[in-house]
């Protein structure tokens, strides 16, 4: 989660249910106070977890359900249910001395547990009642020096980003069909790419997740995120096998967060498990100054409308499965508000990606837009004051045809005489007398009349066998 300064809650007293020391315990994060209410139980100090999870810079999931909190930072994923002595970083258990407890419906955690867990060290000063908490990675104060770049790499009709992060760091989200793996490794060779910090695998499509094995073949993977869901494809048996041949740290997808410098990637989605393989992807969001980005694999718009809740407000958007009609909705786009949009997608593709209708509607609320097909490999550089687009290849994007024209309503049915010695249906040949056990079946929109014999005959109807007209 983008850090923003450290959060002030309410600075009203609390009431607990257990004792508070005579003077409520000062916490300092980083220098900075936080103006929060501290309780104390058998020594230990605790803390609204919102509050100091977000003041140490980790993204917080809380799950009412389960009363359970999760919070990610830096590859490090911290677990702990609400009255529970065991809490558990990454995946390990840990033993508190005291649970987390709900206080007066404020949510308390143990301070020490938490701020050590995060990275950072905690100082106690008995004779002022003070915490101070220093932070291992504080984001820089000074003048932005550093540049990040964000490649989509031309894969044809599928997906390969690269993030190039300063200080060596490197994310890769997918890498193209089953084919387009070679592609990939020589455009990160090319970059000088030694390892990879975070591989990104957004769902199980072949188009996504290819050409995975020839990356894990050519680079040491230290953190894989997918989103957990399996699938029976032969594509899907090589990536996982290559997955558990790496030994990468494998994650399910869950609300991780990372500081690189004055950046901070964070993972957005998926928040449910879906039938629909696209809605399974693993969204994820790039903060830098300058620049954002936001990054949807596949997901359609049932998966975009979960995730609206979160600050989605991002610079430059690729486009969600290749520019389909079925992603890209309305609420998630007017969310994202986006100068720049990116659509990974292949020349003349059989599903006729991108379609008029995204386009159109991209166009409408005045987005710039590149295509992998049109401009080949798109680069996009933030250095901190905005940001450039470069392109290897200009390509003129054809017009989207006018949109469709409304449906015509339908002339209404001429009314049919149902008047008459006689009846038919409009959906038989034979005519029978109004009472006939047949003519009841007859419904009223394929009723009709005959005035006699001779009216049902010229119509091209026969008598009836059973009630003999």
């Amino acid at each position: 989660m983008r850090r923003r300064g450290y959060v002030l809650l309410l600075t009203a007293a609390m009431l607990f249910l257990f004792a508070l020391p005579a003077t409520a315990a000062q916490v300092f994060v980083d220098g900075d106070q936080l103006d929060v209410s501290t309780a104390t139980e058998d020594g230990t100090t605790l803390v609204p977890l919102r509050a100091i999870f977000q003041a140490l810079g980790a993204g917080v999931n809380w799950d009412g359900a389960n009363q359970t909190v999760t919070a990610a930072k830096d590859g490090t994923r911290v677990q702990l249910q609400i009255g529970q002595n065991t809490a558990y970083k990454n995946d390990k258990p840990v033993s508190l001395a005291v649970p987390g407890k709900i206080i007066q419906g404020s949510t308390m955690v143990p301070l020490r547990f938490v701020s050590e867990s995060m990275g950072a060290s905690v100082d106690w000063d008995g004779a002022t009642q003070t915490i101070t908490i220093t932070s291992t990675a504080q984001t820089p104060t000074g003048p932005v020096t550093t540049q990040t770049t964000v490649h989509y790499i031309d894969v044809g009709q599928g997906d390969a980003i690269y993030i190039e992060l300063d200080g060596n760091n490197d994310i890769l989200i997918d890498a193209g069909d089953n084919g387009y793996g070679n592609t990939v490794v020589n455009y990160l060779k090319s970059k000088d790419v030694d390892d990879i910090e975070i591989l990104i695998a957004t769902h199980p499509h072949a188009d996504h997740i290819g050409g995975l094995p020839a990356v894990f073949n050519a680079y040491d993977v230290q953190t894989v995120i997918d989103s957990g869901v399996a699938h029976t494809s032969q594509t899907y048996e090589r990536y996982w096998t290559a997955v558990k041949a790496e030994g990468a740290k494998n994650q399910e997808a869950e609300g991780q967060a990372w500081n690189f410098g004055s950046c901070s990637f964070e993972v957005l989605g998926p928040t449910n498990t879906y039938q629909n393989l696209n809605d399974n992807s693993v969204v994820t969001k790039l903060s830098c100054p300058g620049a954002s980005f936001m990054f949807t694999g596949d997901a359609e718009a049932e998966a975009e409308s979960a995730i609206l809740n979160n600050n989605l407000n991002a610079d430059i958007l690729k486009v969600g499965h290749h520019g389909s009609k079925t992603s890209t909705s309305d609420s998630f786009l007017s969310s994202v508000s986006p100068e720049t949009a990116v659509i990974c997608v292949g020349e003349g593709n059989r599903y006729e990606h991108p379609a008029d209708e995204t386009l159109r509607y991209l166009q409408n609320v005045g987005v710039e837009i590149y295509r992998t097909d049109l401009n080949g490999n798109i680069m996009v550089t933030s250095s901190g004051n905005g940001y450039d687009v470069n392109v290897n290849k200009q390509g003129v994007a054809p017009q989207p045809g006018p949109a469709p024209l409304p449906e015509p309503e339908p002339e209404p049915k001429q009314a049919v005489s149902t008047e008459g010695k006689y009846v038919g249906s409009s959906e038989s040949d034979k005519y029978h007398y109004p009472d006939c056990r047949y003519a009841e079946s007859i419904s009223t929109e394929n009723l009709i009349g005959f005035e006699d014999a001779d009216d049902a005959t010229a119509q091209g109807y026969v008598p009836c066998g059973v009630c003999k007209p």
